[in-house]
């Protein structure tokens, strides 16, 4: 029996880091998908409902924190593991621990450009921690 691939989607207004996300997830076995901006994203996230969302934070009809806000009000998207990536954290900073709170709720962030092989560890904790539950480690 073949194990189902994991579907992500990537939202980001880079035509380039969408390209290159793709390609590097697609290689590690992933279904990949891609939102240009909010309205896409929500778009998107109904009609395939992924099993992670990799969200920029700024986009050119939205913030990424607001379309996350939505997306957990809504209960077939409340579930969905999202991680943020974003120009808006330093790279010297990021240590692969920053988080964003969103209504007490704690999300990693990447700063950009992706540490990659950080961003899939992370990819597949936050999906094993939606299927069997967990906190999310304490970040910076």
């Amino acid at each position: 029996m073949t194990k189902k691939k994991k579907k992500i989607l990537v939202v980001d207004d880079s035509p380039v880091m969408q390209k290159l996300t793709q390609k590097k997830l697609m290689n590690d076995g992933f279904l990949v998908f891609a939102a240009y901006d909010g309205k896409e994203c929500l778009n998107e996230v109904k009609k395939r409902l992924p099993d992670l969302i990799l969200m920029d934070v700024i986009l050119p009809d939205s913030n990424g924190k607001e379309i996350v806000r939505k997306l957990k009000e809504d209960p077939e998207t409340a579930d969905i593991p999202i991680v943020f990536t974003t120009n808006t954290l330093s790279l010297e900073v990021d240590d692969g621990n920053q988080v964003f709170e969103i209504n007490h709720v704690k999300y990693r962030a990447f700063a950009k450009p992706l540490h990659y092989r950080k961003l899939l560890s992370t990819i597949h904790k936050e999906i094993n921690r939606s299927i069997h539950g967990g906190e999310l480690p304490p970040g910076n």
